[in-house]
Parts: C-alpha cells; structure tokens; sequence
C-alpha cells in the first residue's frame, strides 16, 4: 500500500540563475498529493487531511496507473492567476450538495509537478530531473482538462522570476535537478523565491500576550489617508517585544483611531514599525506580512489623515 507521505518543503531563497535548477512557478492553491491503488483515489494535504470528498472533479484520476503517487497543488484560477480566497471558500465545505454547486461557480485545476510512486515502485530517491520526465511522460497521454503541468525552465531563473511575477503569480520555486524528495522535510534542494516588499506602518492597537502583546494591528498612509491593513504575529525578536510593550502600555485609547475589524487593546498612533510583506490581498490587506523593526517616525506618516476603509492599495 502506497504510505500517506507529507510534502517535501522549500526553503526562502532571492532570484537566481543557475544551470543545475528548474525553476516552475509557486501558485498560490492548497498542496495536496493524490494516490491511485486498485483504481481506489486518496487526496491529502500537508497535514494528511483527506480532501477526496471536497473535490469530486478529481475522480478522473483514477485511471492512473495503480501504484502512482503524485504531488502537486489545488487552484482556482482566474484569467491564469491563482485566487487563494476564492478557493478557501470551497475548501472548507462538507456538504455533498454545496460542493456540487461550488464545482460550478469555483472550479478546480490540479497543478502537477512531481510523481513519487510510479506502478508501485518509488522514486523517492531518484533526481529530480528524472522524476520530472517521468511525470511528463505520463502526462503527454492525458486530456483531463482538470490536470495541468506545471510550466517552468531551467537556468535562466531571474528572468523566469520576472515573467511570472509580471503576470501576476506569487513567486517561483527552484528545483535542483539532482536532488531526492524529502517528505515532511524543507530542504536546501528546493528554493521558493517570492516578491519581497517593504511598508512603514504605524501602531493603532495590539492584542495582550504574556510577553507583553501577541499580536500588533497596523496601519499605513494609503493615498494620503490613514487605513487599517493587517495584524502582525510574527518577525519578533525578544527585545523588540519587550520594547514595545513598555511603550504602547503607556498609550491608551479607548477606540481605534482608524475602523479596524479586529478586537483589541488600543493605542495612540505614535510608535512606528518597519514591515515586510509579499503583496495585497483582495481585500486589501497586507499578505504574508512580519515585523522588522521599529522605526523613528518623521514625515513617514505625517501628516496623520483618517478615513475609511482602504478602497484600493
């Protein structure tokens, strides 16, 4: 019996160019692996959570060869581009009926990008390169329209990069050609490579933690006003928790300068922080945003205008 593997990881990496990779695009989906035993079809995600009865228009996959394992990501897309929030709208549902409708309004592609078992024999410690070719292979006989290949190249990965940043993708993972898949594993041999920016913000509120906060809510000028955009949990270091504490303990107000949906402490607008984030969510938040540092104020922010809600970043 095929085992229930967890994905193989990658580690942060900056573009690069280099003879030795395969650069595919990252998508912006949910990772799930597929096996097919005995014309039997099991979907799991990183966690090992099923996902079978989530995506019925996976079914095709059963004519697989019996034995095969396949790796690859779950996406919705639109005009190309993989719409995270659209597919999470679908993936949380259990009811059979509300899945038939969602297979109509959200439907599903499945990206492939590896194959770890193949007629019941592993690849596991095969190169990538090898492993590569054997799913093209494989792919060349097939017509499902749900099934698409993962598109890249080798070598030339920062104008890779620069392409598929351009049309609008989250980033690119490298591949070394060499390299053996390592489940559960994040490994050197695979380097996702994302679009990194970076936005001052300022303080409006923090929500308490035993280390003084667990979380800070902030805002940034956006054209010209003041607008709540994301909560920060991560990118702390000890100090930097400690520092802040002390100072927002001392700066209470009892509402958010701004409208902010979240509950918490709040604070007066006046300690400023430094954050990294990969992009804007459609709603207009900071995606995959960290705290770097705090950072001295003037004419960051100034002069201070309130408004609603951010219509556009």
């Amino acid at each position: 019996m095929l085992p229930v593997l967890r994905p193989m990881l990658a580690t942060p990496a900056e573009p690069f160019d280099s003879a030795d990779y395969r650069f595919e695009v990252k998508w912006d989906g949910i990772r799930a692996l597929t096996a097919v035993e005995g014309g039997r079809l099991r979907l799991w995600g990183r966690e090992r959570a099923d996902y079978r009865d989530r995506y019925p228009e996976l079914q095709g996959l059963r004519s697989l060869p019996s034995g095969t394992l396949l790796d690859g990501e779950l996406v919705a897309l639109c005009d190309g581009r993989a719409e995270l929030n659209r597919l999470l709208r679908r993936h949380h549902l259990s009811s059979p009926w509300k899945i038939q409708q969602a297979q109509r309004h959200t439907p599903v592609r499945y990206i492939l990008f590896d194959i770890l078992y193949y007629h019941g024999r592993s690849l596991l410690d095969e190169p990538f390169k090898r492993r590569k070719a054997a799913l093209e292979e494989w792919f060349a006989g097939q017509d499902d329209p749900v099934l698409m290949l993962c598109p890249g190249t080798e070598a030339a990965g920062k104008k890779f990069f620069a392409e598929t940043i351009a049309q609008g993708h989250e980033g690119v993972v490298a591949k070394h050609l060499s390299g053996r898949y390592r489940p559960g594993q994040r490994s050197a041999s695979w380097r996702k490579i994302k679009p990194v920016h970076v936005i001052p913000c300022v303080v409006i509120g923090y929500t308490p933690g035993p280390e003084g906060f667990h979380s800070l809510l902030v805002a940034a000028s956006r054209q010209g006003t003041l607008r709540y955009v994301g909560e920060l949990t991560c990118g702390f270091t000890a100090s930097a928790k400690a520092e802040g504490a002390a100072g927002l303990r001392q700066r209470p107000r009892s509402r958010p300068i701004v409208a902010c949906p979240k509950r918490a402490q709040w604070v007066e607008p006046e300690w400023y922080c430094q954050v990294q984030f990969l992009g804007w969510t459609a709603y207009h938040r900071l995606h995959g945003a960290s705290f770097q540092r705090w950072i001295a104020p003037q004419g960051i922010l100034a002069p201070l205008q309130t408004g609603p809600e951010a219509i556009a970043p």
